[in-house]
């Protein structure tokens, strides 16, 4: 098994670990009941309801700053609709002007190729 020697070693590290987890859970306990202590005075004094009365202010202003980015939203996502519709739109006259371009350019193309050298000095006599 073990020497009585190490079995009382042992048995010394859990009581300090037994006291030291003991200590946790007592101060863990004073803090609530000083907690709940200052909040039974507050109540008994009347503080507890102006203090529900500031987190009614206070619901009531995020209430106020939601509506209002909600409103925000709104008008940013209305600017983003018109924007696409602007690029869309931006994007057809290109695309028509690049039609109407090579529209013309074959057109040119067809009537203007290289000039005949013959009606060029045609044209100069006249």
């Amino acid at each position: 098994m073990g020497t009585p020697a190490f079995l009382v070693e042992q048995m010394r590290e859990e009581r300090a670990w037994r006291d030291e987890a003991v200590d946790k859970w007592k101060k863990l306990y004073l803090a609530i009941k000083a907690e709940l202590d200052d909040l039974i005075q507050k109540t008994h004094r009347g503080d507890g309801l102006y203090w529900r009365a500031e987190e009614e202010d206070m619901i009531e202003e995020l209430k106020m700053e939601v509506k209002a980015k909600e409103g925000c939203i709104e008008e940013l996502n209305a600017r983003i609709v018109f924007v696409e519709n602007e690029e869309y739109n931006r994007v057809r006259e290109v695309d028509i002007l690049r039609q109407s371009l090579r529209i013309m350019s074959s057109r040119k193309g067809f009537s203007l190729s290289k000039p005949n050298s013959a009606l060029v000095k045609q044209a100069r006599k006249a």
